[in-house]
């Protein structure tokens, strides 16, 4: 699919394309994918091939050792990262001092990145136990799609929507390393080409691409949860559900979804990889827990207020008010310690398309929520799903199962 889509933009005609302002701003920053799918689906698979042979590949307690050096090696890297931005952020600088915390950032990254193939295999190895204890995915003795993932950057993404709503537009894969004067020159490039657009670069948990991007720097149980997320959206590709995506409130439905099923996948895995045993996850609650300390500030809470009080300002007509309102918002969030660089109309485009996600005023995450209370576990849910092509499709299926559960209620 990718070959073709390539090959159809190498040999369109120039004069034939019609640049939108996201893509015309974005040239020159956007995320490499083709060239990242080529090299690194090349690498792992050159990697699976070399430690099959007997005698060249490490064993299960030395990729154990290695899963242990890799997590610490971030804590480390992001220690040393932080030693590196407070000296460049000195008035003034050592340049010698600037030099050798570059050197043990590049130092420790160089031996992360020399762990993960075996690290990546250890992961793959125990979500894909966990897919076949649920029984998801089963192609006869393979899982379907493979489990396979790549540790790395992942790439940030330039979204748009209009001013007077939030409706998300472009979504374009930008390059991780983009700098803040980057970002910041894309976003200004669409506002000259068209005032009537809201836009922000941001960055993104993971990609499912194949093999998937997950990022390289997180936790091991963010780690798993991500990757069993990206998982399932690959696994959706094939199936109705998941090829609805980007169609109406398609978009929310797999990532809610996808959402609830990496974090009980990857919480499985985790378990099984640790021994440890996981309390359950918090509820996921839209509004505020009665429960909870009327004066501690809660973030979903603020955010929700934020997106509702957004919402009606627009509808009322009044964009420019509601921009002065979100960046008064995100600036109160400082004096929580909470930083975040922008917030606008295609902030909440984004960040909306997770209904569970405080910034979300779907009711999709609680639908989600319901149907998972009906079924076993996750896999259930995707297999319930997965044949629904529509949000009208989805509700009757949550209706027939409300249904049965109120009749065994009942009985």
């Amino acid at each position: 699919m990718i070959f073709i889509v390539v090959a159809t933009l190498l040999f369109t005609p120039r004069s034939t394309r019609v640049l939108s302002p996201a893509h015309a701003a974005a040239r020159g920053f956007e995320y490499g994918l083709v060239q990242w799918e080529i090299s690194n689906f090349l690498d792992k698979w050159a990697h699976r091939v070399k430690v099959a042979i007997p005698g060249v590949g490490s064993s299960t307690e030395d990729k154990r050792l290695r899963l242990g050096r890799y997590f610490d090696l971030n804590e480390e890297i992001a220690t040393a990262n932080g030693d590196l931005d407070r000296e460049a952020s000195s008035p003034e600088p050592d340049r010698d001092l600037l030099t050798s915390f570059q050197e043990d950032v590049d130092r420790l990254a160089k031996e992360r990145r020399g762990l993960r193939n075996d690290v990546e295999e250890l992961l793959e190895s125990a979500i894909d136990g966990v897919l076949r204890n649920l029984d998801i995915g089963e192609f006869g003795p393979l899982t379907w799609p493979p489990v396979d993932f790549r540790l790395d950057p992942t790439p940030r993404v330039l979204v748009t929507s209009p001013r007077d709503r939030i409706e998300r537009m472009d979504a374009i894969l930008i390059d991780s390393n983009i700098t803040l004067a980057g970002r910041e020159t894309v976003e200004e490039a669409i506002y000259y080409q068209d005032p009537e657009l809201s836009a922000i670069v941001l960055g993104t948990g993971g990609v499912a691409t194949f093999p998937t991007v997950i990022p390289e720097d997180r936790d091991l149980l963010p780690t798993l949860i991500v990757a069993a997320h990206e998982w399932l959206h690959a696994y959706l590709i094939f199936h109705p559900f998941g090829q609805a995506y980007g169609s109406g409130d398609m978009t929310t439905l797999n990532e809610t979804v996808a959402d609830l099923f990496g974090g009980e996948v990857g919480r499985l895995a985790y378990e099984r990889l640790t021994g440890e045993t996981l309390p359950p996850p918090e509820p996921f609650i839209p509004e505020r827990d009665p429960e909870a300390d009327p004066e501690e500030f809660d973030f979903r809470v603020f955010m929700r207020e934020t997106r509702v009080t957004t919402d009606k300002m627009l509808a009322d007509g009044d964009f420019k008010g509601a921009e002065a309102y979100m960046e008064r918002r995100r600036l109160e969030l400082q004096d929580h310690g909470i930083f975040i660089r922008k917030i606008n109309q295609a902030y909440f485009a984004f960040t909306g398309s997770y209904g569970d996600n405080p910034g979300s005023v779907s009711p999709i995450g609680e639908q989600v929520q319901e149907l998972r209370s009906y079924v076993e576990n996750a896999a259930d849910l995707v297999k319930i799903v997965q044949g629904v092509s529509s949000h009208e499709e989805f509700l009757q299926r949550l209706e027939g199962l409300r249904l049965e559960q109120d009749e065994l209620d009942e009985g």
